[in-house]
């Protein structure tokens, strides 16, 4: 390509729009353009960088013995309805009517629909197992932190479903996609970090998410640098400190004046924090619309984790509680006890059960009471872990210290198994003869995302560095100096041989100084530079500088075709 018909208008300034160094970057090198809140238009580069990372992703399904698909985006909401809520991926679902006043759905996912595709056709388990991907757009309504490409409401991705025979082999050939999804990102030269996402009631992990660390990332991962332990922030187990043999000793209230947070009662009473109990009160609502308050107790050194408590008591949803609410319970806000309340859930965490002799409320303004004991002062109704897994706890695999990772989320996986199938009425004939439920596992993989991640993870303060796989262009071939005839015509003849070999050349053919064209090879990032000028051809070479290096090299003119390819293999 030359550039002189590129579509492509680089910047010297910084757009405001720009919301990370790398968002920067690609602003300022045309690959995309912002359109509004959470929109941008992909321009000619970076359609195609986009195209090349999606290219890796479906060479890797395929090699898992994928085959690509194409789904519809507007559903009927029959078919939409065949999947639960909880068996699918993407944020809030937009309804519609069509002229005929029919109801569909702009999908987020497609899992009903893979369903409803399969059903009747895979009718034995010698079609098993099945890998069956799509690339599409979609528009996904949540609410989002990241800006850039990390945050778009309308998001590329990748989308990927197997149906299995049974849970044992979706275990298998889901962690093979887990392993090919890996190599795409070491491929990207994408550092990630493999975290649980979902547990089921019985802590089996159900769910993946394969996570970019990055300092202004909204997604939470607790990782263990000792063993490898990673999990999401909310689901993530700790090391528990074993059960104290210190006696119980009686209680005792103790007037704490404006003492309502644990700060200020630990710095009152010159204790630690974790010589106390947090109470947090909340109320959960359950299917039927049924609501319940509930008192969760947690040490004063740990903080609630509220989607462990929803999951503990199986509800759909957990809030705060007004304080017309918890004084309704009898209790008090700031200084409130489960000590001689009646009729209240009370769910305490596994490290409270563990501490004798806490500070708690007294349940009266000004007061706290010494040594509250669970068991001896008040009863819990689950002893469970709901505690928030924080930098500097216990790994609960081998209890080293566990560090805390901010990040953005690449890649989502699962194996809702046998449900959505059995839901949607998708089955097959077993070694028996007898129907049974498609088990499925699901992977998306964000483009979009990736690209980002590629351009923050190969950047410095000049522009990009492409790793080669993903380069919209694998040389930045230019002239210097006057465009005298012999240095255009070496130039074309050089665009000319390793285009016919098969190497991607943006050739800067415009008539700018050299150092515009040096800012602009620096700015767009490719793998290698060529500078072609008069005062190199009088010795018969050109000077060829790889982007991610210091050092230019001499390279006879003849022998450029050879060098190039030796570079990028």
């Amino acid at each position: 390509m030359r550039m002189s018909q590129l579509f492509l208008q680089t910047l010297r300034e910084v757009p405001g729009e720009a919301k990370s160094a790398g968002h920067q970057l690609l602003l300022r090198g045309g690959f995309v353009r912002a359109m509004g809140l959470g929109g941008h238009s992909y321009l000619p580069l970076g359609v195609l960088a986009r195209n090349k990372i999606e290219a890796l992703v479906c060479q890797a399904l395929n090699a898992a013995g994928g085959q690509e698909i194409a789904l519809p985006v507007v559903q009927p909401i029959e078919v939409w309805q065949e999947v639960s809520d909880a068996d699918r991926l993407g944020g809030r679902v937009f309804r519609f009517r069509d002229r005929n006043q029919h109801e569909m759905v702009l999908a987020t996912s497609h899992e009903a629909a893979v369903l409803a595709a399969v059903r009747g056709i895979v009718q034995s388990y010698r079609q098993l197992p099945l890998l069956l991907f799509q690339t599409w757009t979609g528009f996904c309504d949540e609410e989002r932190i990241s800006g850039g490409l990390f945050g778009l409401r309308e998001t590329r991705v990748v989308d990927g479903y197997s149906l299995h025979a049974d849970e044992a082999d979706l275990a298998e050939f889901y962690e093979g996609v887990q392993t090919a999804l890996a190599g795409v990102f070491a491929r990207c030269g994408v550092p990630v970090v493999v975290a649980a996402a979902v547990t089921d009631s019985a802590g089996r992990i159900t769910a993946h998410k394969m996570v970019f660390p990055w300092g202004a990332g909204e997604e939470r991962v607790v990782q263990c640098p000792a063993c490898g332990y990673a999990a999401d922030q909310t689901i993530a187990r700790t090391g528990k400190e074993a059960p104290s043999g210190e006696a119980l000793l009686p209680r005792q209230d103790v007037e704490t004046p404006n003492c309502k947070t644990i700060a200020e009662l630990a710095e009152f009473l010159q204790i630690q924090a974790a010589r106390t109990a947090k109470a947090v009160f909340m109320v959960a609502g359950f299917a039927g619309g049924e609501e319940r308050f509930v008192f969760a107790i947690v040490r004063g050194d740990t903080d609630l984790n509220e989607a462990k408590l929803r999951r503990a008591l199986k509800a759909e949803a957990v809030g705060p509680a007004t304080e017309a609410e918890i004084r309704a319970a009898g209790a008090e806000p700031g200084y409130g006890s489960p000590v001689g309340l009646q009729g209240i859930t009370v769910v305490v965490d596994e490290l409270v059960a563990g501490s004798p002799n806490l500070v708690a409320g007294a349940n009266r303004p000004g007061y706290h009471t010494l040594n509250v004991n669970l068991g001896r002062d008040y009863q819990a109704t689950l002893i469970v872990d709901i505690t928030l897994a924080q930098a500097g706890d216990r790994c609960p695999e081998c209890g080293a210290a566990l560090a805390e990772v901010p990040g953005v989320e690449l890649a989502a996986l699962a194996r809702p198994g046998a449900g959505p199938g059995r839901a949607a009425g998708a089955t097959y004939l077993d070694r028996e003869g007898r129907g049974q439920p498609l088990a499925l596992g699901r992977y998306r993989i964000y483009t979009d995302r990736l690209l980002a991640a590629v351009v923050e993870n190969h950047r410095d303060e000049q522009g990009i560095r492409w790793p080669a796989t993903v380069a919209p262009y694998q040389v930045y071939l230019m002239t210097v100096g006057q465009a005298r005839p012999e240095v255009v015509g070496a130039a074309e003849r050089i665009y000319a041989e390793l285009t016919a070999a098969g190497v991607a050349v943006l050739y800067d053919d415009r008539d700018e100084r050299a150092g515009v064209k040096f800012n602009d090879a620096d700015l767009l990032g490719w793998p290698l530079r060529i500078a072609i000028g008069a005062r190199g051809l009088q010795t018969g070479v050109v000077e060829i500088k790889r982007r991610d290096g210091a050092d230019v090299e001499s390279v006879p003119i003849g022998a450029v075709g050879a060098y190039v390819r030796g570079l990028l293999r």
